[in-house]
């Protein structure tokens, strides 16, 4: 039987193939800890243009943290998922159990709509893995 990290990078491995190449960086999270479980920088990613997992980790934890306390204040109901879209990509944060977060780092072309299905069943699995 694999390991919980094999069974996790499997899983970030093949979220990051069904997205055709355009995912550029992927970590599950500790949301208690803001510390990387897993990650996967898919091979010939410009390494100049992805921080290490350390501090995509901090980040997307800090962001996720203030998402979820806006959402409270606005009354908008449990917070799901988060896009951030800058000039050169996208990145996307969704709850993966009670105590982990899927963060993807993607480039332009990445279709969002086929993400958010693939990282909503990938963080469904995660949330199995780690339970």
């Amino acid at each position: 039987m694999s390991s919980k990290t094999d069974m996790l990078n499997a899983l970030l491995i093949d979220l990051s193939n069904a997205s055709q190449g355009n995912v550029e960086a992927s970590a599950i999270i500790s949301k208690s800890q803001g510390l990387t479980i897993c990650s996967h920088f898919p091979n010939g990613i410009d390494e100049k243009r992805i921080p290490d997992d350390d501090v995509i980790a901090g980040r997307a934890t800090q962001i996720q943290e203030a998402t979820r306390k806006v959402f409270k204040q606005l009354k908008r109901g449990p917070l799901i998922r988060m896009l951030i879209e800058g000039e050169t990509g996208y990145v996307i944060i969704c709850d993966a159990g009670s105590d982990a977060i899927l963060t993807v780092l993607t480039n332009k072309r990445a279709n969002i709509g086929y993400m958010f299905f693939s990282m909503s069943r990938t963080a469904r699995r995660i949330e199995q893995v780690l339970s």
